[in-house]
């Protein structure tokens, strides 16, 4: 089969970080004798990039804010099915955040495995390096602004919004090993008690993306895959130029 991505703006040596909803796919396999493999999908991106890039997957699960267990190899991503199929294979290594990890294969694979960072939204985090090494992140079949697009909350702490603070979570952290032991862990987090709900960005910054080029649309496969891709180092310095201005672009929703 030919790569699906073939078309697609990702090229050798990239660093992308994959969001993604397939149940387009999987609408897909129940009604045709086409199946295509979830597996063949990461390998297709990975062969897009090369080894001479480094390819992400959103591995997050909040049940450590619970104060329920983190279990390195156990714990399962709540970001979809790729996600999870990434966590099982042997060419990818978990980060080791509990509230923020991910799945890592390619070149910076250890680099970015073995960063010990206690502050979910530091720029010493995997996040922090997508945004120094201009990763793009590739969307399929999700919208940025109802995906979830947690570089905001980044932003957000860089400039220490008023309608936030830095929270810190204790719970049990089983590792690689087995070991276990209490880790606290923090987090930029809103200001529930003051009535302060989720944080969303308005529609007009897809324009503002899309005129600094750090934005791109396509529709693949007819039509069973809708792709977006954003350059993350431009899209975090337009959402801090823009909150530094008070140009309104971000906001958050009252309870």
């Amino acid at each position: 089969m030919k790569n699906l991505f073939s078309d697609v703006d990702l090229n050798h040596g990239d660093v992308v970080m994959v969001a993604s909803d397939v149940l387009k796919v999987l609408m897909h396999n129940n009604k045709s004798s086409s199946k295509i493999d979830l597996n063949l999908i990461i390998d297709m991106l990975l062969e897009k990039i090369s080894s001479r890039g480094t390819l992400l997957f959103p591995t997050f699960n909040w049940d450590f804010c619970k104060g329920k267990d983190f279990n390195y190899k156990k714990t399962k991503s709540l970001c979809g099915a790729l996600s999870n199929i990434a966590l099982r294979r042997s060419d990818f290594t978990r980060t080791k955040n509990p509230i923020y990890s991910f799945a890592v294969a390619g070149k910076d694979k250890k680099i970015v495995c073995n960063m010990e960072h206690m502050d979910c939204f530091s720029m010493d985090s995997p996040f922090g390096y997508l945004i120094k090494n201009k990763a793009k992140n590739l969307f399929i079949n999700l919208h940025y602004r109802f995906g979830g697009f947690p570089f905001v909350h980044l932003v957000e702490q860089e400039l220490n919004v008023n309608y936030r603070y830095k929270k810190y979570f204790k719970s049990s952290y089983i590792d690689n090993l087995g070991n276990k032991k209490k880790a606290t862990y923090s987090m930029f987090v809103r200001k529930i008690h003051e009535g302060v709900g989720e944080t969303f960005i308005k529609e007009d910054f897809d324009d503002i993306l899309r005129k600094n080029n750090a934005y791109k649309e396509q529709t693949i496969l007819d039509n069973i895959f809708d792709i977006n891709i954003i350059n993350l180092d431009k899209a975090y310095q337009l959402l801090k130029d823009n909150f530094k201005k008070d140009g309104g672009i971000v906001y958050s929703a009252k309870l």
